[in-house]
């Protein structure tokens, strides 16, 4: 454990190092735009490398120690000729924050990873770039579940890639054909829906780590932790009329029914063909409906597991449904634009809504039932009249996909969360915003009035559940599930990265004094 030498020669704080291959130099890069080459017997500087650019983020020595690779926040990536500390090299048409570069063990091969959560693969002698392996290569998710590449590293035979992106999520790739060999899942707990119980004491939240959670509101406790799903639980409900019922829906093709008080699954429904987007219980708590990626609606009675009718009709994922207060007529939200409006007692389609844009990712009734509201990624929410299938109003203030909508308990207002981060709240009979809700680092995926007080919950991507004061507009509670390095103090640990500090900040760490 003993300090052998402390190396003083930077004016600013340093990122990176790296020893040669034979062990005798050292090379490091500072915030203050410069590389430096260390002797490691003597500590003397051998040369300071002057990078005209912003912020080095990552740099690499060839297998022969003769020249050195660097990324920056500028865009670039250059070559240097460590003897002489001229770039010979400069990679072409790169045109985000490289994060990462690593040499093959023969020199002939570099790889980056970058902000535009791509992995490449270029020819050193050429500087053409052979391959580009995107993080979401192989993933049902799609690009929407992308993240910057914190770290790339080619293994000793020179024919796997290794690749880490900021949701930590690891892959190992084949370095000549690009194929993904391997995922290896990361840390990842987006809030993806929430509830308030029928008494408004409890709250339950769905998340990406496949687990249903029960929260106490005065508290902002953690109750109980529900396991049992084996994919990401999309949403969560509580059955109307008994505050012990809990539904929720998942990735995993299944319902699941939970006992509240004790934390075990009554009953787990099958049928639906793929992911099951949400779940909503009727009026009097007696039928669940289930929304699907296989773009069908399913009406179960849930006591027995049977089901009743399936709802076919959609083109694309079935997002979002809701029942009217009365319980006769289900609403459903699908990725093709349109709002379908179902005879629960028949399972016929009484109407059609066109008139979104993009996707309907939310539905809900008025309790006056005279009103539908949807919200769509097309930045909008409209209103409906049920009877006549005419759109009254459409309301416009997002600046981006508006996720979720919620009316409030005396129907007078509507809450909207979206992908701007922000819940706006808006008066239903002028259409005007009455409250901007700001405080979400990421999209707001689910919201929820109290049934008996002032209050509106959020959950959002950025793995928090919010209470809002409708009355004030002011966050009166943040809850959050712990992270793995929830609290730790990294202000002065040594040898950490820029971009090592910003993963374990995202896991929980904190840098203050």
């Amino acid at each position: 454990g003993k300090c052998l030498q402390t190396l003083s020669g930077h004016s600013n704080p340093v990122f990176f190092t790296t020893f040669s291959p034979n062990g005798q130099r050292l090379v490091t890069g500072s915030e203050d735009q410069t590389v430096r080459v260390w002797d490691v017997n003597t500590g003397s500087c051998l040369q300071v490398l002057e990078i005209p650019i912003n912020w080095i983020l990552s740099i690499a020595l060839s297998p022969d120690g003769e020249t050195l690779v660097t990324g920056s926040d500028g865009t670039t990536v250059k070559f240097w000729d460590l003897a002489s500390g001229e770039c010979i090299k400069t990679l072409p048409d790169y045109n985000s924050h490289v994060w990462s570069v690593a040499f093959s063990p023969d020199g002939k091969t570099l790889v980056t990873g970058s902000e535009d959560t791509t992995v490449k693969i270029w020819e050193v002698e050429t500087g053409k770039c052979l391959q580009t392996l995107h993080e979401y290569s192989n993933s049902p998710l799609g690009n929407s579940y992308a993240s910057r590449i914190w770290l790339v590293a080619v293994n000793s035979d020179g024919q796997t890639l290794l690749s880490v992106s900021e949701n930590q999520t690891m892959k190992l790739w084949d370095i000549h054909t690009g194929q993904c060999l391997r995922t290896v899942d990361g840390y990842s707990n987006w809030i993806l829906s929430v509830a308030f119980s029928p008494d408004g004491q409890m709250l339950a939240s769905s998340s990406e780590d496949q687990r249903v959670r029960l929260w106490d509101i005065e508290t902002g406790q953690c109750l109980q932790t529900l396991s049992g799903h084996t994919n990401l639980v999309s949403s969560v409900t509580f059955a109307p009329k008994d505050h012990q019922i809990l539904a929720s829906s998942s990735d995993d093709t299944t319902i699941k029914l939970w006992d509240a008080n004790t934390g075990e699954c009554l009953q787990t429904l099958w049928g639906h063909d793929s992911w099951v987007h949400g779940v909503s219980f009727s009026p009097e708590g007696e039928i669940l409906a289930s929304a699907s990626r296989d773009q069908t609606v399913k009406l179960w009675d849930w006591h027995t597991g049977e089901c009743l009718h399936t709802l076919e009709g959609h083109i694309q994922h079935v997002k979002t449904i809701s029942f009217s207060p009365c319980g006769k007529i289900l609403a459903s939200g699908s990725h093709d634009n349109t709002i379908k409006l179902w005879d629960v007692s028949t399972g016929t389609c009484l109407q059609t809504l066109p008139g979104h844009e993009d996707w309907v990712l939310s539905v809900v009734f008025s309790p006056s039932a005279n009103l539908l509201a949807s919200a769509s990624g097309d930045q909008t929410i409209k209103l409906w009249d049920v009877e006549t299938g005419q759109c009254l109003q459409t309301l416009s203030g997002h600046t981006s996909r508006v996720r979720t909508i919620a009316f409030s308990p005396d129907g007078k207002s509507l809450a909207s969360g979206s992908d701007d981060q922000t819940v706006q709240l808006w008066d239903i009979s002028t259409g005007t915003v009455l409250k901007v809700f700001q405080g979400h680092d990421k999209a707001v995926r689910s919201i929820a009035f109290s049934p008996n007080r002032p209050v509106l919950v959020s959950s959002s991507e950025d793995e928090t559940i919010k209470l809002w004061n409708l009355d004030t507009g002011e966050c009166v509670k943040t809850m959050r599930i712990d992270r793995p390095y929830e609290g730790m103090n990294i202000k002065n640990a040594i040898g950490l990265t820029k971009p090592q500090k910003n993963t374990l900040k995202a896991l929980g760490a904190v840098e203050k004094e």
